[in-house]
């Protein structure tokens, strides 16, 4: 397999890079993070006319027909900037679930997903969200990203007979009531509550179909999560460089060295396995994917969490401090691990899958 990047993916990568490096340095961000929005809306704006929304749509609809590995390679180039806005969302599953229906597509940006339901633990199921023979949707989702801008929700929910469907929703129904909340990490999100609300079945999409879009998704996320990563680890390692002890810099000191050496190693390995899950995501479907999409989170998630962990211990007293970057991104890795499944969701359900 040539792991190499095609000129499109390198172009794309700039292209993403560079606005993450203008636009998303942390000092930035935390300016971000104080708009009553959560984010700015403005930058916001920007993001979207890099048009990263239709990576993955295909060329005879107005996209750019990428796949799986363009989706890895603006995640992780959006991984070092903490970006606040659910660009990987629009990417992956709501262009992927709205694929049929124009005004999806064309503002991928503008919808959200509202996937999940309490006490369903990572479960992509609906139980309380139900439709009406009148079309009326009726219930509670959680965990949904809500940013400025958006105009309607693509919301999971039971019919009548019980089947699972997908449903388009626009949030300025008098019916729509939202209770906003930031993560760990800052980014704005909220829970939805559905009372008698207008709602269009999009055709063609259940249960499987919201899995493999989700499980796509999550690739992405992974690949988002090593950018992340991978900046924790640079910035560890200038610290050290940087910072002295008994007249040495703390990176001449063996012990250390090793530390950084292992950090360094899940960087990589979380990196191969993000490669891997997005080869799975263009070759597989079904259970298969899903596995893929499991183990992917399930090593990165542990990954993550060691990279975070050490991040701050060599950081000493300066990683515990809200002023210094490494804390954000501590932060933004611990959110990644636990949202969408944590690990022990993950792993078991690729035994449970492999069985």
């Amino acid at each position: 397999m040539n792991f190499g990047l095609s000129d499109d993916q390198r172009l794309l990568q700039e292209t993403v890079s560079r606005f993450v490096a203008d636009r998303y340095a942390l000092d930035q961000r935390k300016g971000y993070l104080a708009n009553a929005a959560g984010h700015d809306p403005a930058v916001a704006a920007e993001l979207d006319e890099l048009g990263l929304s239709l990576v993955q749509v295909p060329e005879a609809q107005g996209g750019l027909g990428g796949d799986a590995f363009d989706a890895l390679v603006v995640g992780e180039a959006l991984g070092p900037g903490l970006v606040l806005e659910p660009v990987l969302d629009a990417m992956t599953a709501v262009c992927a679930l709205g694929q049929g229906v124009p005004d999806v597509v064309e503002a991928a940006s503008a919808h959200t997903l509202a996937l999940f339901e309490r006490g369903q633990r990572h479960g992509l199921k609906p139980v309380g969200c139900r439709i009406d023979g009148q079309g009326l949707l009726s219930g509670e989702k959680t965990l949904v990203a809500n940013v400025a801008g958006l105009t309607h929700a693509l919301v999971s929910a039971l019919d009548e007979t019980g089947a699972v469907g997908l449903y388009r929703v626009a949030l300025d129904e008098d019916g729509v009531t939202r209770f906003d909340y930031p993560l760990q990490d800052g980014r704005p999100f909220a829970d939805l509550r559905l009372e008698a609300v207008p709602a269009s079945r999009i055709e063609g999409i259940g249960l499987a179909e919201i899995e493999a879009a989700n499980a796509r998704r999550v690739i992405a996320e992974c690949a988002m999560a090593v950018g992340t990563m991978q900046a924790a680890a640079d910035m560890t390692r200038e610290y050290l460089s940087v910072r002295k002890q008994f007249g040495r810099p703390l990176a001449a000191f063996q012990a250390l060295q090793f530390r950084l050496v292992d950090m360094n190693m899940e960087v990589q390995d979380a990196r191969s396995m993000a490669i891997w899950a997005a080869n799975q995501a263009n070759v597989q479907s079904g259970d298969a994917l899903l596995r893929a999409a499991s183990m992917a989170k399930a090593k990165i998630g542990r990954a993550a969490t060691l990279v975070a962990e050490e991040s701050i211990q060599l950081h000493g007293g300066m990683g515990m401090t809200l002023d210094y970057g490494i804390g954000a991104y501590a932060k933004s890795l611990t959110t990644f691990n636990l949202l969408n499944g944590d690990v022990g969701f993950h792993t078991s359900r690729v035994m449970r899958l492999a069985a």
